[in-house]
């Protein structure tokens, strides 16, 4: 109970430490971090050192972690960019042993860590009214609680040193390495703090209470049991996301089967790392120095890996709405066959097409509460649409046939047409049918059944029917109607304005679907796209 009482009262000050320290330099840096983290990460060294440098500056690399998969969620960060913010990270969180080993074990902890505090939380209460210099202010207490955590922690390992050495761990082999890497992932585990497993580590290895071959696999497990901050963080979040917590993952699982994989050879090296930065041979201190090389060593085993990794964590967790908006058909391969990227671009833009169709009618028929749905769904066809338009570009600078150089004006409007229905569509959610009695409701139906019979010819492949003349009569019937209906006071002013409102987009809809299917008639090839479809009406000369 004598050692119980220390070693937890050091590891609550110590995490209560890491807390207001991590919160406090958030706050005094301001936006800083974010504008760092939106233009460091353009490439992959610029990403390494933004993590790095982000995650040595607040001391914990589950913060930034978790602020990263908030960027992705958001669309600030792509995955590219993530994932090299989290290696970097991996690589500053390695600043809190050095910390640890070469100020916290070697310093009188009361006489510093006592006018920290004072000074810190006084001078907090101070500037409460000015966040940045309030959140320093926090930062120099939590420094202060950082170090009085790290005092109780070795007070209490110093007095387990006779009790370890009873044991005598210092004979155990590989099996008790491994059952100290899961130590050092359930210490991570529970405590959600790394930096609080490796403080425990090595202020027991400096008080003689653990060996350092023992030590060296709790800090390997401490280095994956990271990684479960980032998957309780991921839960309920975006793919994008959840593939950057995947990505935390790899790193960290393959850094940590490296080490152990070469463990004398990463503990040499780590006694060569001190002996050429003249600091003294201690065991926090070799600790310190092993989690920053094995690291760096997965850093180096992961670089040539990155494209594959990335590809691979892409195909991940793929949401509908990110099926859709991957083209199927277009291929960079193809820009330089123009006869075959016009098929291909027909193709897509067919499948954009149909898609735009198929969101109008959903529109037309879902309940308010699939909105959320409707809404991804568009976003996902703007994307195709931007894919689409990128493709073209390439190919407008190719040598092109006649025939792709009369193609491509009518493919052009043929995606605006689908982006137009997306749209007018997405408007009619915003816009309730107004009551405006039974006499006007077979005016109503006639409308609605003229724009789904709209949307259904404009998705015949084989046989275009044009549906204008129909909608437009339906359209002007209902306005007719209206005004009459107010004009004999059957209806009010709200009403009309509202109906006319709603009938206009219904309109535009079909007016779209028809205008996407004219533009791309001419080449669309005769059962190559979809089934005969029966259809009636006009066609369209």
């Amino acid at each position: 109970m004598e050692i119980l009482a220390p070693l937890l009262g050091g590891l609550g000050l110590f995490m209560l430490g890491m807390a207001l320290m991590t919160d406090g330099l958030k706050l005094a840096a301001g936006d800083a971090l974010r504008a760092i983290l939106g233009a460091w990460t353009r490439t992959r060294a610029r990403g390494l050192l933004a993590g790095a440098f982000i995650t040595a500056a607040v001391q914990s690399s589950s913060a930034v972690t978790v602020a990263t998969i908030g960027f992705v969620n958001a669309g600030l960060l792509t995955l590219a960019q993530a994932i090299w913010v989290v290696f970097g990270s991996a690589v500053g969180t390695t600043m809190t042993g050095w910390l640890v080993s070469q100020i916290g074990l070697k310093i009188d902890w009361t006489a510093l860590a006592l006018p920290l505090i004072g000074v810190g939380f006084l001078s907090g209460l101070a500037l409460k009214n000015r966040s940045r210099l309030g959140g320093a202010a926090q930062a120099m207490g939590g420094f202060g609680l950082f170090f009085l955590g790290i005092g109780l922690l070795q007070e209490a390992f110093s007095g387990l040193a006779p009790q370890a050495a009873a044991f005598d761990l210092g004979d155990a082999g590989p099996l008790a390495i491994l059952a100290f890497v899961l130590v050092g992932i359930v210490l991570t585990t529970l405590t959600q703090s790394s930096s609080a497993a490796i403080a425990i580590v090595l202020t027991a290895s400096a008080g003689g209470a653990l060996p350092l071959h023992l030590a060296t696999g709790a800090v390997i497990g401490a280095n994956i049991g990271t990684t479960s901050t980032a998957l309780l963080a991921s839960i309920g979040a975006t793919p994008a996301a959840r593939r950057v917590a995947m990505a935390h993952v790899s790193f960290n699982v393959t850094s940590a089967l490296c080490a152990l994989a070469i463990l004398p050879v990463m503990l040499w090296l780590s006694h060569a790392v001190l002996d050429g930065a003249g600091i003294l041979q201690e065991t926090p201190a070799r600790l310190a120095a092993f989690h920053t090389s094995f690291n760096l060593l997965g850093l180096l085993v992961i670089w040539p890996l990155a494209p594959r990794l990335t590809a691979w964590l892409s195909s991940l967790y793929r949401s509908e709405a990110e099926v859709l908006a991957r083209p199927e058909y277009l291929d960079a391969n193809l820009a330089g066959a123009p006869s075959l990227a016009l098929r291909a671009l027909v193709l897509e833009c067919w499948r954009l097409h149909t898609l735009s169709l198929e969101l109008a009618r959903m529109r037309l028929t879902a309940p308010a509460s699939d909105k959320a749905k409707l809404d991804a769904r568009q976003g996902a066809l703007a994307e195709l649409a931007a894919a689409i338009r990128r493709f073209l570009e390439q190919l407008s600078t190719e040598t092109m046939t006649p025939e792709t150089a009369r193609a491509l004006p009518d493919l052009v409007r043929a995606v605006q047409h689908a982006e137009d229905l997306a749209i007018a569509s997405g408007e009619l959610a915003s816009l309730r049918r107004p009551r405006t009695g039974e006499a006007i409701r077979p005016a109503w139906d006639k409308l609605d059944k003229a724009v789904g019979k709209a949307l259904d010819r404009a998705g015949e492949a084989d046989l275009f029917t044009d549906t204008q003349k129909s909608t437009e009569k339906a359209y002007q019937r209902l306005k007719n109607v209206l005004l009459e209906a107010l004009a004999a006071g059957e209806v009010n002013v709200n009403a009309v304005d509202g109906s006319l409102a709603l009938a206009q987009r219904l309109r535009r809809v079909a007016e779209a679907a028809r205008d996407g299917r004219h533009r791309l008639e001419p080449w669309l090839e005769e059962g190559e796209i979809a089934e005969p479809a029966d259809g009636d009406g006009e066609v369209a000369p």
